[in-house]
């Protein structure tokens, strides 16, 4: 309320206290009943003996310092108009109204506030005040006489008009009448962003979209120098023309442009109103604009006093997470790092940065600090189960087995009653080499989900059961559990290619393994894994001529798929030369596959061509191709 104390000031409250001092000052300090002024003593109840200084008329220390004056007329230059009376009368009844609306009495308030505005009807800002009550008390009508009676008494005044269009528009369903009284408060306020809003509103309700436009475009045409005029303009303009998506015509986008640059242009050290820009630049799909004015803000309120308490650091750290992120969408993303990075030296709690420099440090397969950041939003959010999930995979893509078993065991303890949580300690165990535990983890993850239906158990969990036996040398459980996998889904490509190699290396069911390794390229073809697959599978069953080739395709497929050679595939191809008789040649792949991935059984081969090939026996001829 306070902006209508002050009101009640600027309409002449002070001539009138002026006045109203003065006819205090005529009267005297106290009276009797009778009306005889009456003198303060020091001790009433033990009156003085008069003296010859009271009995001479001269004041004692027994009486006040200043006796009153007898009633005096006031001088008609002090009175109160009539007018002037009946503004009193208003402020008091007003007073009553604010102390009641304070204690929560709405029937006292109302009533008080009806009596003040019969008493003054020319304050506006009331008139909408009580007109808003009682519309929210379903009496519209009674807000409607209420706002009529103000502009008739200050017919100037813009703001009751634009409130009556409100309440005909959208409570009594009259929006031509409303449109009127908008209108009216439009001619009277032209730079009065609130008539622009009633209007436009009235528009949109009633299907009049060009009549919008032309609106916004008469509104575009002021000289009005306050920023929020202008931004207020560029949020109207974004509900018509901006889509759900982002996108809107060329030309009305531009239109849409100048509105906020002018905004910004008006209060380029604010950095409320610049934030503001940038986030329609954002909206807008046009994030390489925003990003100067994200700098902008970032410089101000690092140069603001108030960035120092917590309120204003967040504020700040809010403000370079969209800088970071306008960076991350437009391709800069060291640019995004940096910034992301100095959010959380000031702001060391906030968990989402974290996630989103792990996930950017990972793209950039900079594991060990994608794990710090996904470690540091564990320790801030350790509620949720995908958080331990996530940083387990992490660590078991950087190959740092054992500590993704201890994520996950610390995991199980908090959450007993997830499968999921069982399952990837399951495979945590089984990637760091302890098969009988990982058997045993295994074993609880699909006794879990078979009591929770949350979680049902599906053809993915039991291949990777099944993937994990034949790790830990459990071949026919390894089989059983692959093939319920497909009976699960037939046409994984990846259960057929893994049980079809598993049976294919080992020698044993190879026209099924064939047929399997088949099954699964004829759903993937250049799938580099399943060609080395079908390429061994021929060296198994002795064609090694069908093998090289296969081996070769699969070669060049990971290369293309990854940049990189697969140790394996590379061993495979030495192994396929080695057989053809082509010593040097194996000899060239298996030192390749070596240098990727450390390999006794490579190295074995490697040491046993070279003294071959050193010793003085003659090397057999090759085979014939």
């Amino acid at each position: 309320m306070k902006s209508l104390r002050s009101t009640w000031v600027a309409q002449g409250w002070r001539a009138l206290i002026t006045a109203n001092l003065g006819l205090l000052l005529a009267l005297p300090l106290f009276a009797d009943p009778a009306g005889k002024p009456v003198v303060a003593r020091k001790n009433p109840a033990k009156p003085a003996a008069p003296t010859a200084a009271a009995s001479s008329g001269r004041d004692t220390a027994e009486y006040a310092d200043a006796l009153p004056s007898p009633a005096r007329p006031v001088p008609p230059d002090l009175l109160l108009k009539k007018d002037d009376e009946r503004k009193a009368d208003a402020m008091a009844v007003f007073s009553q109204g604010l102390l009641a609306e304070d204690n929560a009495e709405q029937e006292k308030m109302i009533a008080a506030y009806r009596k003040a505005l019969e008493l003054d009807p020319t304050y506006a800002e009331l008139a909408v005040k009580l007109a808003y009550e009682l519309a929210r008390r379903d009496d519209p009508s009674s807000g409607v006489q209420i706002l009529k009676d103000t502009i008739k008494a200050a017919p100037k005044e813009a703001v009751p008009y634009i409130y009556l269009s409100q309440l005909y528009a959208k409570d009594l369903k009259k929006p031509e009448v409303g449109l009127k009284y908008a209108e009216q408060a439009l001619a009277l306020a032209p730079d009065n962003f609130a008539a622009y809003l009633a209007v436009y509103e009235i528009y949109i309700a009633t299907g009049q979209t060009k009549k919008a436009e032309q609106l916004i475009d008469r509104a575009a045409k002021s000289d009005r120098g306050d920023s929020k005029y202008w931004v207020q303009l560029g949020d109207l303009s974004t509900r018509l023309y901006l889509k759900e998506d982002g996108s809107c015509e060329p030309a009305q986008e531009q239109k849409i442009n100048t509105i906020y640059r002018k905004a910004a242009d008006l209060a380029q050290d604010d950095p409320v109103i610049q934030t503001k820009v940038a986030d329609y630049f954002v909206l807008s799909k046009q994030v390489d604009k925003a990003i100067p004015y994200y700098r902008n803000v970032v410089t101000l309120l690092h140069n603001q006093e108030d960035t120092s308490p917590d309120n204003g650091r967040e504020k700040l750290a809010n403000v370079l997470d969209k800088l970071a992120r306008s960076y991350l969408i437009t391709g800069q993303r060291d640019e995004a790092i940096g910034y992301f990075e100095d959010i959380i030296k000031d702001n060391p709690l906030r968990f989402e940065t974290y996630e989103l420099l792990g996930e950017l440090y990972e793209e950039k397969n900079d594991l060990d600090k994608a794990v710090t950041n996904y470690e540091h939003s564990l320790l801030l959010d350790a509620s949720e189960p995908r958080n331990h999930l996530r940083v387990a995979q992490l660590l078991m893509k950087a190959k740092r087995f054992d500590r993704a078993v201890e994520v996950m065991q610390a995991a199980r303890k908090k959450f007993p009653d997830q499968p999921s949580i069982t399952f990837s300690l399951a495979i945590a165990l089984s990637q760091a080499k302890r098969h009988p535990e990982a058997m045993t983890a295994f074993a609880d993850a699909q006794a879990e989900a078979e009591i929770s239906s949350e979680q049902p158990l599906t053809a993915y969990f039991y291949l990777i059961y099944g993937e994990a036996a034949e790790q830990a040398g459990l071949i026919e459980k390894a089989a059983e559990l692959i093939k319920q996998s497909l009976e699960m889904d037939p046409n994984s490509a990846e259960a057929c290619n893994y049980l079809g190699y598993m049976w294919a290396d080992r020698g044993e069911h190879l026209d099924e393994a064939g047929e399997l390794i088949k099954k699964a390229l004829s759903i993937e073809p250049e799938k580099g894994e399943y060609l080395d697959s079908l390429g061994w599978f021929y060296f198994k069953k002795g064609e090694p001529e069908r093998a090289l080739a296969e081996l070769l395709r699969a070669q060049e497929s990971i290369l293309l798929e990854t940049k990189k050679d697969d140790a394996t595939v590379l061993e495979h191809i030495g192994d396929t030369y080695s057989k053809l008789g082509k010593t040097v040649e194996a000899l060239n792949y298996w030192q390749k596959s070596l240098a990727i991935e450390e390999n006794k059984k490579v190295a074995d081969k490697i040491e046993s061509a070279k003294q071959k090939m050193t010793s003085d026996k003659p090397v057999p001829a090759p085979a014939k191709q």
